[in-house]
């Protein structure tokens, strides 16, 4: 994942990238530093895309796998960035531009807004299918962002 943040006046464009664009380590830096520069030019708006076939395939499990003893770091990271944009001091719209897994679909969430075309891309809580349990602070996000019924029919 290359982040790139472009402005146009007061309404900033989080780029996520061109590829899978999993939250690796380098990539959750360069999220934070995008959004510590909105955040100090508020007032402002932030939208947040990417280009091609996939919003975010979520976590880098390649890289968690090789480094599971530091399991927890990282999925402390990821809570972070999710309990930022939740209550990030400016409007947030997420322009889901493709495939959303997992922890990109939770971040696609915390976002104020998101739209999605119907007809481009999967937005898919796959947790239960490759066996991981959602944390009890990802389960509190989607479960306030969207209806009971529909929490539980996409968590499981």
């Amino acid at each position: 994942m290359v982040v790139a943040l472009t402005r146009n006046e007061s309404i900033y464009t989080l780029h996520l990238g061109e590829g899978e664009n999993r939250f690796s380590l380098l990539a959750l830096d360069e999220i934070a530093a995008a959004l510590d520069e909105v955040e100090a030019a508020a007032p402002a708006a932030l939208v947040t895309t990417a280009t091609g076939k996939f919003f975010s395939n979520g976590l880098d499990l390649e890289w968690l796998i090789a480094h599971s003893d530091e399991a927890q770091m990282y999925v402390g990271r990821i809570h972070g960035l999710l309990a930022r944009m939740c209550v990030f001091p400016v409007p947030t719209v997420c322009a889901v531009n493709g495939h959303a897994f997992g922890a990109g679909s939770m971040f696609a969430m915390a976002h104020d807004f998101r739209v999605m075309r119907r007809d481009r891309g999967f937005f898919c809580f796959p947790e239960v299918d490759i066996n991981i349990p959602f944390t009890p602070g990802m389960s509190a996000l989607i479960q306030a962002k969207i209806s009971p019924q529909t929490a539980v029919a996409a968590m499981t």
